[in-house]
């Protein structure tokens, strides 16, 4: 082997490692990157994004106990289906159910949406005419990173200070370990092909 071969060798397997911890490093965060939290103390209002009822809906009512005064906002798709908004009808009264009473509930069914980006429009328009000043919102751990950064970029000029919490205790998902469950995989490809659209469609940028 030529001194000029074993030169390349020595300075490609480091760059061969390199790719390797990039990729692994990739992979393992795949799941735990698209997760956020961002905590804004006492809400003005609370959104519940539509769809995923089961975990988003017990974690809103949880939120909405732990700030009585907030606001509930139910975003509603243009179409509502099984896929999207499963619950759609029911959920006032399952929020009633769970302690959060009929008159702090807002649902947006004048104004609907059928996106992420939508329902931030159509809460940004309910924002407008109302004195809100911290607004939460509540979805699945997988949709948190992307919904966060939507939020912001509609409410933003309007002054409002957006946080997000993820519904953890409520969801299946297991973001460590997200390549594990069949539910974990669809929605994490899901995510980050969403993110890559809502860069190119609108502009997004995700911190």
């Amino acid at each position: 082997m030529s001194a000029d071969r074993r030169r390349r060798r020595r300075l490609l397997w480091p760059l061969a490692i390199l790719a390797v911890l990039l990729t692994l490093w990739a992979g393992v965060n795949a799941g735990t990157g698209l997760v956020v939290s961002r905590d804004i103390g006492q809400p003005d209002a609370i959104v519940m994004l539509a769809s995923h009822e089961s975990e988003r809906l017990p974690a809103a009512a949880a939120v909405a106990r732990q700030y009585p005064a907030s606001r509930v906002i139910l975003t509603v798709p243009i179409t509502v289906t099984k896929w999207n908004c499963s619950q759609c009808p029911e959920r006032p009264a399952q929020f009633e159910a769970q302690g959060v009473s009929a008159d702090r509930i807002v649902e947006l069914a004048g104004d609907p949406a059928a996106n992420t980006f939508g329902e931030a429009q159509a809460v940004r328009r309910w924002v407008a005419g109302h004195p809100i000043r911290k607004l939460l919102v509540v979805t699945s751990p997988y949709h948190t990173r992307r919904a966060l950064h939507v939020f912001e970029q509609a409410l933003g000029s309007l002054g409002v200070d957006v946080g997000v919490r993820p519904a953890t205790e409520f969801s299946p998902a297991r973001p460590q370990r997200w390549w594990l469950g069949e539910y974990d995989r669809g929605y994490v490809a899901y995510e980050w092909s969403g993110i890559i659209y809502y860069r190119v469609k609108y502009g997004i940028r995700l911190r």
